[in-house]
């Protein structure tokens, strides 16, 4: 379940936060870096 979990969290976009990848997000989660 590795690969997977890291190609879901890592390099996949998803829609429902504006085609950002989970790890995009969570990495601006403050807003600091926009």
């Amino acid at each position: 379940i590795g690969p997977w979990t890291d190609a879901y969290n890592l390099t996949r976009p998803h829609a429902g936060i504006a085609g950002l990848t989970p790890w995009a997000r969570v990495n601006n989660l403050l807003g600091n870096d926009t």
